[in-house]
């Protein structure tokens, strides 16, 4: 709901914009000013020259009534980060305790990129990423280490050295590929974002590793101008960033209106994976399971019974249970259930149709049943679970 009466609040995106997650969170900001303005946006045209102004000195100019910024060099922001105005800071590396931040939740995404690895059939598991410099790296690699190990597995870790940065073809890249090569095969690597997937590819490809035949590899994400465009298309863990734009706008909205209360954290939880083929297992796992599963994906958004993917793999159905538990770490009723309930809550987010429409099309028996499952999978109901993600 607009309001045209009042003078539309001033804020400054701090954000440039060039790559995806700022893009999203823009997008989501856009989303809310369209919504409930109108608002007046202060940003830096940084590519011509005459704009490239300090961001202070930006600032003093704008005199804005509120601030969202991106950290890029952090000494810039050391002063009007302590300007008595609502911020909402998106920092890189490390969160300031003195302000609101929007932080992905890192530990889960890495948890469910090794999820995502194991019940494709992968058993040995490598992290890729550059702790040293940044707080989010850090903790994906834990998230991502912790689920290795309730899998009973050690995860190798690859850490660029201190000062430097491996997303380049410089002498990083070498010590890159050596640690690739010496890895074992079959092995399941996430590394920190979709861009450094990129990389690693490249260094697989150098060396010889064939992706996703002996190294299967999820970024972080979901760039699909990376991911698709890549010489094996890369899968990524999904983040709702766009969301997160919007509820860093509302959270501006709130404080511009009230005495601001203590810092409060926006977090961005991971949605998904959006698979692809660097973490295909077809040729890695047992076929009998790979050909079950490319079943159930087929079929997705139709009501699949055991009996039926055991007419389409022609084993006894207790030799199939016992390969698919051994490949997924999964049983196939639960695997079929949980690739459903995936789906049903992508449709959520992405279609205007209502849980009833949405059961219909999918084949459920009742809302009732399908609410119950997703509440248990999710720990909401799904249309709480559509106003907390949507965007």
């Amino acid at each position: 709901m607009t309001n045209s009466h009042a003078t539309p609040p001033k804020v400054a995106l701090l954000l440039q914009g060039v790559r995806h997650y700022e893009r999203e969170m823009l997008s989501g900001i856009a989303n809310y000013a369209n919504l409930h303005g109108p608002w007046q946006f202060y940003r830096n045209v940084s590519y011509l020259s005459e704009e490239k102004i300090t961001p202070t000195k930006l600032i003093d100019s704008w005199q804005p009534d509120a601030m969202i910024i991106r950290e890029s060099t952090p000494h810039y922001y050391d002063e009007i980060l302590t300007r008595r105005i609502p911020i909402i800071y998106s920092p890189t590396t490390e969160p300031r305790p003195d302000v609101s931040n929007i932080i992905v939740d890192d530990e889960a995404v890495g948890a469910l990129a090794a999820q995502h690895l194991y019940e494709n059939g992968f058993r040995n598991f490598a992290f890729c990423g550059i702790n040293t410099l940044f707080f989010w790296s850090r903790r994906r690699c834990q998230g991502f280490c912790d689920k290795a190990h309730a899998y009973g597995q050690a995860a190798h870790v690859f850490d660029s050295p201190q000062g430097e940065e491996f997303l380049s073809w410089n002498k990083g890249f070498s010590k890159l590929k050596d640690w690739l090569a010496a890895l074992p095969a079959h092995t399941g690597i996430m590394v920190c974002t979709d861009d450094f997937a990129l990389l690693v590819q490249e260094a697989c490809i150098a060396i010889g590793r064939s992706v996703p035949d002996e190294i299967a590899i999820i970024g972080v994400g979901n760039d699909e101008s990376v991911c698709e465009l890549a010489t094996t298309p890369l899968s990524s863990v999904e983040l709702n960033i766009k969301r997160a734009g919007y509820d860093a706008a509302k959270h501006i909205a709130d404080r511009l209106k009230q005495t601001p209360p203590p810092p409060t954290d926006i977090i961005i939880p991971p949605l998904g994976i959006a698979a692809r083929r660097s973490t295909d297992a077809k040729e890695t796992q047992d076929p009998v399971v790979s050909k079950a599963i490319s079943y159930i994906l087929k079929r997705i958004n139709h009501p699949i019974e055991v009996s039926d993917i055991v007419d389409q793999v022609h084993l006894s159905r207790r030799t199939l249970y016992d390969r698919f538990q051994r490949a997924t770490g999964q049983t196939i009723s639960n695997y079929i259930r949980n690739r459903r309930l995936e789906h049903f809550s992508k449709l959520l987010l992405e279609t205007n149709l209502t849980v009833s429409e949405i059961s219909y099309t999918m084949g459920y028996e009742s809302d009732t049943n399908v609410a119950r499952l997703f509440k248990k999978h999710y720990g909401l109901t799904p249309l709480a679970y559509r106003r907390k993600h949507a965007s």
